[in-house]
Parts: C-alpha cells; structure tokens; sequence
C-alpha cells in the first residue's frame, strides 16, 4: 500500500482513534479513581495512627520507665524510619520514643489533633488529666509515595494491555472490512460494459448509501452511453447524404466543365471531387471511432476468426483481383472462437488491411493471417523503424509514406483490441522469407487472461 493509501486507510484511523479514546477513557478513569483512593487512603492511614497513639496513650506506666533514666527506645519493625512517635509525662519528659524519632518534640506547639508539617503527618494526644502526652506521625514521602504506587498500579496494566488491544482491535478491524469484499469483487470482475446496479442488500448497513449513489452514477453513465451511440448512428445518417449529394453535384460540375469549359475548370472539378471524396472518408473514419470509443466492442459473443477475416476480405474484391490482397492463411488449420464483438473486430480488420494496401507501395501485397488465437495482418511494403513502431499508436501519427490518410485507421483498432481485452502488437519482419516487412497483429488471451485484460484497460488513443 502506498504513503497516501496508508495515511488515508479506514482501519487505520479506527484503530488509531479507538486506542486514543480506550486509553484517554482508561487515564480519565484512573485519575478519577486515584482522587477517590487517595481521599480513603489518607483517612484509613490517619485512622491507624490515631488507634496506635490512643494504644500508646493507655500503656501502662512501667512501661515507660521511672523517669529517672534516659527515655526508652522501641523498635517498631521496617518502617521506623517512616512511622515515628513520642511518650511525655506530664512534666514535658520524653519517656518512651521510636528508634528514629528525635529527642526533642516533632511539635512545639501543645495542640491536639491531626496536625501536618513540612515533613510529617502528626496527631497529638494529650490525657486528660494531663499526665500523658501522645505524638505519632507518619513522614509525608512515605504515604506519598504509597499513593503513588496505587497509582501506578492503577496505569500500568494500560501499558501492557494497550498494545494487546491494538492487536486485537486490528483483527477485529481486518475481519469486519472483510464484509466489503463481496461488494468489491462484484465491482472488480465487472466488464466495463456491464453498469447494471449493485445488489446493496448484501453490503452492511452503513454502506448501503454509498452503493445506492454509485447505483445512480452507473445509471446516468449508461445513459450517456446509450446516447452517444445514438449520436453516433444519427450523424452517420445525416452526414453521408449530403456528402455523397455534394459529389454528385462535383461530378456532374465535372462532366460539363469538360464539354463546355476549359482544362483548368475540369482540374478544379476534379480536385473538388477528391476533396470531397477524402471527406466522405474522413467521416466515415470519425463516424467509426465515435461508435468504437461508445463501447461497441465490449459487448462479448463467440467470433469465428477465419470467418470473420473471410468475410472482411470479401470486401476487398479489386484488391484480390489485382494479387494486392492474398487469401487468408490460417496457420493451425481450424476453425478458432475468441469472445468479441464481430463488428468491432470487423471494423479494426478492415483498417489494418486498408492501411497495408495504402501504404505497401506501388504493387502492394497483403495476407490475413489467422491462427493460436491471433489476428494478423502482414504487407511486403517498405518496413517501418523499430523507433517509429510505437508512435503509430499516438493520434493522427503516420508512418513515413505519401499515400493518403486520417491517422485514425490504427486509433480504433488500438480501441477495439483493449475493449476486446486483446494484445496490438507491431513486428517489423526485415529478413523473414517472402519477403514480409511488417505486421501488426492482434492477440487474445485465453479464460480469466482475457477477462482481466479487458477489466483492466484503459482507452487511450491511438492512430495509424
């Protein structure tokens, strides 16, 4: 897939933004949670060091020594460093302290309660009678980071989870666009002439709009096809009566120029009349390519090769007569199908054959060649340049030759051959016994080959 097929992919964005929301969501949540987990946190924490001071307040006072000596020390496990406290009698001396608790008052103030510094997380009890004074606290980096803690527990199984989540939403993803496959192989194996609707029944729900647009776009294409082979068809009729009506009257102009007039009027009678007749067959060549370029060749039946080149052959009676035109060799001997349409094919044989007669010199000779599913067309005239082969392809380029011409006999047929999903060739044949110099040829691929090729074409245009 390329940069821009990547950047603009569906599943791509689903995904990305999917995990964007499942871990926007997820953080939002965790945030949400944390507050919450800290306010009970905090309170259960406080709850405990209130318990153990008030556990402290009632000891009994041998455990606190006679006051005479230095003020016990007692280990109270791990977190002694983090978890400290202070026994005063009540003449203000320190009696009974944590390992790590200092010699002096964490508070100087006398205030009950709970009570944070820069550093700790204190309550201070006092007994009633005043005879015991309780100070316990908690240092702030410890609860800190105890809340921390929770918190990272609380994202780190985003990180972990995260990456299996793009996997799985990746197949998910992968597997759902899967139902669109039917949709696009009934698009893809379509011949280009086929633009009947799209069944949507099948399709998912969401893309049901999209197809029934296309089903409309299809709809207006067919009829804008159907409506320039009409046009097609009507202009060949209104053209060639008053063509064929303006060399009737440049004949009979002819005829009396030469009883009546003087040798220049007869030329210019003359002239007029091969103007008008290079017309006719310009029209006729434009009128061609506008009913190729409607589509006709899409339409696919069986064409019989050797009948076909029989038949267009026949039309070429003088030809034959004069040897110019040869009789069609068929090189396997037998009858061969290929799927096309036989006027279009009909049309693309008759160009190449009057192209070779045109353009193979004073005495030209030609032959149609039909065998191994290919259509050829091959004159002994004076050859062509392996560099100026594939410029015959372009619009109205000829070849090196002064005979007259459109350059538009090789554009149908190079329209004919990709609507019919067939291959043109140009061969030079210098040095190929009988004195052959040059064919052109069309060839059709067997089966799905041949599907795919006319599937797959677009029209360019081409001349000769």
């Amino acid at each position: 897939m390329s940069e821009t097929g990547r950047k603009n992919s569906l599943e791509r964005l689903l995904r990305h933004r999917l995990l964007l929301l499942i871990g926007g969501l997820w953080v939002a949540a965790s945030v949400v949670v944390w507050y919450g987990l800290r306010s009970q946190t905090n309170a259960l924490l406080d709850l405990i060091l209130l318990e153990t001071a008030e556990q402290l307040m009632v000891m009994p006072d041998e455990a606190l020594g006679d006051g005479s000596s230095p003020p016990r020390v007692i280990e109270i496990g791990t977190d002694e460093a983090d978890i400290v406290y202070q026994v005063y009698d009540g003449n203000g001396r320190l009696r009974l302290r944590s390992h790590a608790a200092p010699t002096t008052p964490m508070i100087a103030v006398q205030q009950d309660g709970r009570i944070e510094t820069d550093r700790w997380y204190l309550f201070s009890l006092t007994h009633p009678d005043r005879s015991r004074r309780v100070l316990i606290g908690e240092s702030q980096s410890h609860r800190n980071g105890a809340l921390w803690d929770l918190n990272a527990w609380l994202i780190a199984p985003l990180v972990v989870l995260l990456p299996l989540m793009a996997l799985v939403l990746t197949r998910v993803l992968r597997q759902s666009f899967l139902t669109l496959e039917p949709v696009r192989d009934n698009l893809d194996r379509r011949a280009p002439h086929e633009l009947h609707a799209v069944d949507v029944s099948a399709a998912p729900l969401e893309l049901q709009p999209m197809l029934e647009t296309v089903n409309r776009m299809m709809a207006r294409v067919s009829s804008l096809v159907e409506a320039e082979r009409a046009f097609a068809a009507h202009t060949a009729h209104e053209l060639r009566t008053p063509l064929a009506a303006a060399r009737a009257q440049a004949q009979r102009l002819a005829v009396e120029a030469n009883e009546h007039g003087t040798p220049q009027l007869v030329e210019r009678a003359l002239a007029l009349m091969r103007q008008l007749d290079r017309l006719t067959r310009l029209a006729s060549r434009l009128l061609q390519l506008a009913r190729v370029d409607s589509g006709v060749a899409l339409k696919r039946t069986d064409v019989d090769l050797r009948q076909l080149a029989e038949l267009v052959t026949d039309e070429f009676g003088d030809a034959r007569a004069q040897g110019f035109l040869l009789p069609t060799e068929n090189t396997d001997g037998a009858h061969e199908e290929v799927s096309g349409d036989v006027d279009a094919l009909g049309i693309a044989l008759r160009n190449l054959i009057d192209n070779a007669l045109k353009h193979g010199g004073e005495q030209p000779r030609v032959r149609v060649c039909v065998g191994h599913r290919r259509l050829a067309v091959q004159d002994c005239g004076p050859g062509i340049a392996a560099d100026e082969l594939q410029r015959l392809a372009k619009p109205f380029e000829r070849g090196p030759t002064v005979a007259e011409g459109s350059g538009l006999g090789l554009t149908m047929v190079q329209t004919v051959a990709r609507q019919s999903g067939a291959t043109l060739d140009f061969t030079s044949l210098d040095g190929v016994a009988g004195g052959w110099r040059f064919e052109v040829s069309l060839y059709f691929p067997e089966g799905a080959q041949a599907e795919e090729a006319a599937a797959a074409r677009q029209d360019p245009p081409g001349g000769g």
